[in-house]
């Protein structure tokens, strides 16, 4: 009988550790099923050991080795103690961090933190997350997370967009990783995890205010409420997205620009402006007006029929030709060789643009050199190519119009546009200031791009989107809400861990090491044991 305790007690005492190490690994996986059974098992292989080897139990807890394990097991405790004590207690009262990454990625902007140490209104964010985009969702955590330590008025809480139906079909959510801020009577809708979008949409909920966008009408311009590939109603709702209100003027009716108009866009005119219309709009410019003009190239006609604002743009330091800008440096495969897919140049404009934004058919406009020294005009961007490759189209056939192959064109020193070919400006005129050296009035601001197509709803896709909005942004002096440049890690990663490779690292580090701790372990004691009883 004792040969038979001998063997069979070691044997449950074996299996009590074999249990409750798999105890152990499946609560570390959360699989609480086997954690139960395996646990249970665990218990019941304990009690066996302990009714065959009852002397033995009793003595371990009463031995020397008992005493010693007891003083360590203290002591770790103690140890653990501490450090929790440190945590809750110090750390809460000194919350400090140290961001130690070469990019700052765990450190908010300043414009970021002036914002939400001023902040003195409660902000709701409701972020709405899918299972299927954890590392997005892992990042949006954290870059909130950074947020709620700046202010006390910042309520954040997560939300799958598939569960929650009801909740997000109450903020209308379409597209998976949509964050909702969310003041008193006002929300802002953002779908894109950045600083940048969430401090612009903090900003729009202090300011409580909607900014008029009015875009002319009357001249075959791009319609606001055309929901085909050549309309702008995804411009409409990007603005109303962005808490603007959008509205369509007609000069024909009104001889003068509405006095809440925050900002005048022309977007593709296709028939001339009278000259009421026009003195219309000069006179808005001089009372600090803010225009968007975009100007297609006239492809039919060597006559350009908006003429009447190309003159009326020279007055403001910009040169716009009605030529026809190819760059075959790159492309993007949607549009093909020669469509201007154009760098840009530093500008506070540019500064939100991530991605290529292709021009598929754009005209020049570049700064006036010899212009008024009181405006401030900046090309925002320029062709790639050099000679050969990226110029400014003049030939046309003689009947006016280009050469239906647009591939076809060769350069012509002298005559052509010469690269690098600015596609885009912006116009800032300087202002009076007092005797504390501070603006007397806003300043008038103009941006001017040869090209209207870019921002249809065929391409109105994140980047030419992005541009866009910053581009009123700017007109509407919303500058802080394009200022803050997102950090691109992509450069100093060296290799995304992937879903095996995570899992690699979980079975090694939970069961390969414990599994060779334990056998070198049992070896050890089977050393011992031999040795005792030879």
């Amino acid at each position: 009988m004792d040969i038979q305790k001998n063997v069979i007690a070691p044997l449950f005492g074996l299996l009590t550790l074999v249990f409750g190490f798999g105890a152990t690994a499946s609560g570390i996986f959360r699989a609480w099923p086997v954690f139960w059974i395996c646990l249970l098992l665990a218990l019941v292989s304990l009690t066996i050991f302990a009714r065959l080897r009852f002397a033995d139990f009793v003595n371990f807890f009463v031995s020397r080795q008992a005493r010693y394990g007891a003083n360590v097991a203290l002591s770790i405790l103690g140890v653990i103690g501490i450090a929790v004590f440190a945590n809750a207690i110090v750390t809460h009262r000194f919350d400090k961090r140290t961001d130690l990454t070469a990019l700052q990625l765990h450190t908010l902007s300043e414009q970021t933190t002036t914002i939400l140490n001023n902040l003195d209104m409660e902000i709701q964010v409701t972020a709405f997350f899918s299972s299927s985009i954890p590392q997005l969702e892992t990042r949006a955590k954290n870059i909130l997370e950074l947020y709620q330590r700046e202010t006390q008025f910042l309520t954040v809480s997560f939300k799958d967009p598939y569960v929650d139906i009801q909740l997000s079909e109450k903020y209308q959510v379409q597209y998976d990783g949509t964050i909702i801020f969310e003041s008193k009577d006002r929300e802002e809708k953002v779908t894109v995890v950045d600083e940048q979008k969430f401090t612009s949409a903090i900003l729009k909920l202090i300011r409580n205010e909607t900014k008029k966008i009015y875009f002319l009408v009357g001249h075959g311009e791009h319609d606001l409420e055309d929901h085909n590939n050549n309309g702008y109603s995804e411009v409409k709702a990007e603005l109303e997205n962005q808490n603007y209100a959008a509205f369509p003027l007609s000069l024909l009716t009104k001889t003068d620009i509405p006095a809440d108009c925050a900002g005048l866009v022309i977007a593709g005119p296709k028939t001339a402006f009278a000259r009421n219309e026009l003195d219309a709009v000069e006179k808005y410019l001089t009372r600090s007006g803010k225009l968007f003009l975009m100007l297609d190239p006239s492809l039919t006609s060597a006559e350009d029929v908006n003429n009447g604002l190309v003159r009326r743009m020279k007055r403001w330091g910009v040169t716009i030709r009605n030529d026809f800008v190819i760059d075959k440096a790159r492309f993007i495969p949607l549009f093909g060789p020669g469509t201007p897919v154009p760098g840009p140049e530093l500008h506070e404009i540019t500064r939100a643009v991530r991605d290529a934004v292709p021009f598929p058919v754009v005209r020049s406009v570049e700064p006036i050199t010899d212009r008024s020294a009181n405006l401030n005009v900046k090309s925002l961007f320029k062709t790639v190519g050099g000679p050969g490759n990226s110029w400014g189209e003049t030939g046309r056939e003689t009947d006016g119009t280009f050469s239906e192959d647009f591939t076809d064109f060769t350069y012509n020193t002298g005559v052509d546009t010469p690269p690098p070919v600015s596609v885009a400006v912006a116009i800032e005129q300087k202002t009076d200031t007092d005797s504390n050296g501070d603006a007397t009035r806003t300043p008038t601001r103009i941006v001017v791009f040869g090209d209207s197509d870019f921002a249809a709803n065929a391409i109105f896709r994140e980047p030419s989107r992005d541009l866009f909005l910053a581009a009123i942004n700017w007109l509407t002096i919303e500058e802080d809400l394009v200022a803050i440049r997102p950090s691109d890690p992509s450069q100093q990663a060296l290799r995304e861990i992937t879903i095996q490779d995570m899992r690699v690292v979980q079975i090694t580090s939970v069961f390969f090491i414990p599994i060779i701790v334990f056998i070198a372990g049992v070896t050890v004691w089977w050393q011992r044991r031999k040795g005792e009883n030879a």
